[in-house]
């Protein structure tokens, strides 16, 4: 049987466990209201109408909401103040709320380096400054978040909008500039060029897109050819009259802005006899073709573009090439409908040579032909393959009164490779480095010669250096362009 006095004592026992468990309690919940109390409630509120957005401790205000239709810098002034001390840190957040949008520029202070304190001392500004962007192809939002710290580390934060509006984008419309005014005749084919650059501050990168239309067709038909690039033409229609046509090129950036500029056009009748010529075209040839220049499709036209018979005067000529530095050709039969040219045998660089076609219902003066109708021509003659030399025996050491030989070799002959039949290699030797003249021999052959030269007893060995070049021109530059050089080493030993 317990007795009453252990009950008792046992009643009283847990009677202090329990009421030391209820304090405890007690005071972690007083702990903890004292903890949230002191970082400010643990919440922030974001304000986008620009008034207070206060924590118990920390007071911060940021402006109201912005809509900006222009790109010049904008300020935005945050202010905090603290009721349990100093605040002792502060910056801005800058966030792009619209999908894809181009940062703002310029932004500065963003950390809040420079702060402003109030009269009073108690709180602090800091003045975030920004630029909107330059490239805009709609409305951008932006939200502009302002945070503020105690020295208790009480925070708190406030946000507001600023909007940009499109038409703050500082990049104009592309500038364009479309080809001169032209007078042409029906029957003729018409360029039509175009040329663009971005507008005023826009940055690099930006890319173009082009379309050509009809602005004024003045009753006429106009089929335009490629007219989505920056070149085009149409072949000018029938017309008892000079008639004047409008064709605009349109120029789009990538950033959807417009730009455009008008081609002028005069269409002048036929009037008898005029002659328009078409001529075949050139293409891609090899060194030491023969070529046709073919004419015969000129015809004569009437008032009302219809063919009509007569005498047809026809005038080719070489006209230009590039590289500027090559021979001009010269035209054989050139006042035939059909003439011909022969190309250089020995071509080392690839050269476009120009042809022009004149056609006449008279006579040709060949000191006036500004006013005849012309058409070029234009051949492509690629260069010959490239002479890759060796020689057998590029070092030799031997004594003084030796007969010594070295000899060249060139990869490809004056043979048919398959494309094209080789002119022939001509070579030539040089001497470089040497102590005495060892008097080459053959020195336009494949193999040289000399006698080693006789240096006293005790004189140290003497270097020979000669170089061996090889060209399909004559005489060989050595070294020189389109030559190919290899050099050869003599010892000699006395």
């Amino acid at each position: 049987m317990i007795s009453l006095h252990y009950f008792f004592t046992i009643v009283h026992t847990g009677a202090i466990v329990y009421s030391n468990i209820r304090f405890v309690r007690r005071a972690l919940i007083v702990s903890l209201v004292f903890l949230l109390s002191a970082c400010g409630g643990g919440s922030s509120s974001g304000n986008s109408s620009g008034s207070n957005s206060t924590s118990s401790v920390v007071a911060v205000t940021v402006p109201a909401p912005m809509t900006v239709s222009s790109g010049n810098p904008l300020s935005f002034v945050g202010h905090a103040i603290s009721s349990a001390g100093a605040i002792s840190s502060m910056y801005w957040q800058v966030n792009t709320l619209t999908l894809g949008a181009n940062p703002v520029t310029a932004v500065g202070n963003s950390s809040c380096t420079t702060t402003q304190a109030d009269a009073s001392g108690n709180g602090v500004s800091c003045t975030l400054s920004l630029t909107p962007p330059a490239l805009l192809t709609a409305d951008n939002t932006y939200q502009l978040t302002f945070f503020a710290t105690d020295a208790q580390g009480n925070t708190n934060s406030s946000s507001t909008t600023l909007k940009v509006l499109q038409s703050a984008s500082s990049t104009g419309n592309p500038v364009v500039t479309a080809g001169a005014n032209a007078s042409v005749t029906s029957g003729d084919t018409v360029p039509l060029t175009c040329s663009a650059v971005a507008g005023s501050t826009a940055p690099s990168g930006v890319t173009f897109s082009y379309q050509w239309v009809v602005n004024d067709a003045a009753g006429l038909t106009l089929n335009l050819i490629n007219s989505t690039t920056a070149s085009s033409s149409f072949v000018a229609p029938v017309v008892t009259q000079a008639t004047t046509v409008k064709l605009q090129c349109r120029v789009t950036d990538s950033n959807q802005k417009t730009g455009t500029a008008i081609q002028t056009v005069t269409i002048n009748p036929i009037v008898l006899p005029t002659a328009v010529p078409i001529s075949t075209s050139g293409g891609n040839v090899l060194p030491g073709a023969t070529q046709q220049l073919d004419g015969t499709a000129s015809k004569l036209y009437d008032v009302n573009g219809k063919v009509t018979t007569g005498t047809i005067y026809y005038l080719w000529k070489y006209t230009s090439a590039n590289p500027s530095t090559s021979s001009p050709i010269t035209v054989i039969n050139p006042n035939n409908s059909v003439a011909s040219i022969v190309f250089p045998a020995v071509v080392t660089t690839p050269t476009t040579y120009t042809f022009t076609l004149y056609v006449s219902s008279s006579a040709i003066d060949p000191t006036n032909l500004s006013s005849l109708k012309q058409y070029p021509v234009v051949f492509y003659v690629s260069a010959l393959p490239p002479i890759v030399l060796t020689i057998n025996a590029p070092i030799q050491q031997v004594n003084s009164g030796a007969s010594v030989y070295i000899t060249a070799n060139t990869s490809g002959t004056s043979t048919n490779n398959g494309t094209i039949t080789l002119p022939p290699i001509y070579y030539t030797w040089v001497t470089l480095k040497v102590p005495v003249d060892p008097g080459l021999l053959n020195i336009n052959s494949p193999t040289t010669q000399f006698i080693a030269p006789t240096f006293p007893a005790g004189t140290a060995p003497q270097n020979f250096l000669l170089m061996a070049c090889a060209s399909y021109q004559t005489p060989v530059p050595c070294p020189g362009p389109g030559s190919a050089t290899y050099n050869a080493l003599v010892v000699v030993s006395p």
